[in-house]
C-alpha cells in the first residue's frame, strides 16, 4: 500500500502507521488545530506525545486488522514532515469510507488531492465513499477535485457549536450523481 510520488516538485511518500512518525504527526496536528477543530471532533488544541503515540499504535493494530481503519500518512521524502493523512474504513461489499486531514502548511496546494486520486485508482474493484459537512467547503472542493461526485445530501444531519445545524454531503469516488433517497428520507424524515 505504500508508494512514492512527486507532486508539484515535492517528493512524497505514502506510509503505513509507524511509531517513527509520532512526533511529525503531533507537530502537524498541533499546527493545524484551528482548521481541524470545526470539523474533526477528535482534534485537540494540544496533542501530547503520549496521545500521539497511543493513536499511532492503535493505527498500527487497526491497519493489520481485517476490519480496522487503514490510516496512510503522507510524508515528505526529506523529513519526514507530515503533509496529511488518509483513512480508509472498510465496509461490506468491497466498500470503504474515506477520511482525510491535511497539515495546514500544505493545505490547498494539491498534495492531498493527488495522493488521494493515485491511492484510490490502485483499487478499481472497490467503491469509495466520503462524507463532509455542508459548512466544510474546503473538504467539498478537495473531494470534487479528487474525482468524488456528490450523490446524496442528508438534511440537518449534524450540528456543531461553530456552524450550528448542517447537512451531511455524501460523495462516491468516480460515481454518477444519483437522486436515490436514503431509508430515512424515504420514510419522510428530514
Amino acid at each position: 500500500m505504500e508508494f512514492a510520488l512527486t507532486v508539484n516538485g515535492l517528493a512524497l511518500r505514502v506510509r503505513s502507521p509507524d511509531p517513527a512518525l509520532v512526533m511529525p504527526v503531533r507537530e502537524a496536528l498541533n499546527a493545524s488545530y484551528r482548521e481541524h477543530a470545526p470539523f474533526l471532533e477528535w482534534a485537540l488544541e494540544q496533542t501530547s506525545e503520549e496521545r500521539a503515540l497511543a493513536s499511532m499504535l492503535r493505527a498500527q493494530d487497526d491497519f493489520a486488522s481485517e476490519t480496522g481503519e487503514r490510516r496512510l500518512f503522507i510524508v515528505t521524502e526529506d523529513g519526514p514532515t507530515v503533509v496529511g493523512c488518509i483513512g480508509l474504513v472498510p465496509r461490506r461489499r468491497k466498500r470503504y469510507v474515506v477520511g482525510y486531514w491535511a497539515n495546514s502548511a500544505f493545505a490547498g496546494k494539491g498534495y492531498l488531492r493527488e495522493v488521494l486520486q493515485q491511492l484510490l485508482k490502485r483499487w478499481p474493484e472497490f467503491t469509495f465513499y466520503l462524507t463532509t459537512s455542508s459548512a466544510n467547503t474546503r473538504s467539498q472542493r478537495l473531494a470534487e477535485a479528487a474525482g468524488f461526485t456528490l450523490i446524496r445530501i442528508h438534511s440537518q444531519a449534524r450540528q456543531s457549536p461553530q456552524h450550528g445545524v448542517q447537512d451531511t454531503w455524501v460523495y462516491r469516488f468516480g460515481g454518477k450523481r444519483q437522486a436515490k433517497k436514503s431509508p430515512r428520507e424515504s420514510a419522510g424524515e428530514p
